[in-house]
């Protein structure tokens, strides 16, 4: 197996792969090794989308638990026993801008002194009255549940889509959409930013600008992806240096 590493310290795991059997490479992979955390993972499928990635923690700044050290996974790896899962994304439609999330796509006011107000649609129907945000909207995959959106509601879900909304004048529930369903906001008072995972690019959203959101009918193809989500993994990395 041909393996490109990508990730801050990455490097480190060069000369160990090779022992493995493993053939390390700096393109044409056949599996990508993200070596970090979330960030390193989102950058590495918008870098590499649709390529196989095996996420590994960076022991560096993680105490990890004995199913998700570095060398047990590696392991596992090589006797081709992780399971590889597909992973859904959304993506988003503004003029001729498109670009697909894993975790979340997120619409924000610019400045913090002013909200903004939009309308949203369910497949052309009407979801609620015109809406005032103090601090935006998340659309969320089920991946990045564990984030932003949890931050919001408190909770995480496991299947389909969620849109949260963040201090609006009326409490919402979370909105749920399927892989079928599209969903069109229209900003009736901006200006806004759209951000998508951990890319640093923003897009300015203005009055009467209309963005449209739904599954991508692309996936990410991901090696035992729970290795980001163990409550036993310890990302405390004053707590690893004190010890």
């Amino acid at each position: 197996m041909k393996i490109q590493l990508y990730g801050k310290n990455s490097h480190h795991l060069s000369d160990y792969l090779k022992e493995l059997g493993f053939e390390v490479v700096t393109g044409n992979p056949d599996l990508i090794l993200s070596y970090g955390g979330d960030g390193t993972l989102l950058s590495s499928e918008r870098k590499f989308p649709g390529i196989p990635k095996l996420p590994v923690r960076d022991s560096n700044v993680c105490i990890k638990c004995s199913l998700h050290t570095t060398e047990h996974l590696l392991g596992l790896l090589k006797k081709e026993q992780l399971k590889i899962e597909e992973l859904p994304k959304l993506e988003f439609q503004f003029h001729t801008d498109s670009l697909s999330a894993l975790n979340d796509i997120v619409i924000r006011n610019s400045t913090p002194i002013h909200a903004i107000r939009f309308k949203i649609f369910k497949n052309e129907q009407r979801v609620g009255p015109e809406l005032v945000l103090g601090d935006g909207v998340v659309f969320s995959t089920a991946f990045g549940s564990t984030g932003y959106y949890q931050s919001i509601t408190r909770e995480t879900f496991s299947k389909d889509f969620k849109v949260a909304f963040n201090n609006t004048t009326i409490p919402l529930p979370p909105l749920v959409f399927k892989d079928s369903d599209v969903i069109r906001l229209e900003v009736v008072r901006g200006p806004a930013t759209l951000s998508v995972d951990n890319n640093p690019m923003l897009l300015t959203l203005k009055e009467k600008d209309t963005i449209e959101i739904k599954p991508s009918r692309h996936k990410a193809h991901i090696y035992s992806p729970q290795t980001l989500r163990c409550h036993k993994c310890t990302v405390d990395r004053g707590k690893r240096l004190r010890d």
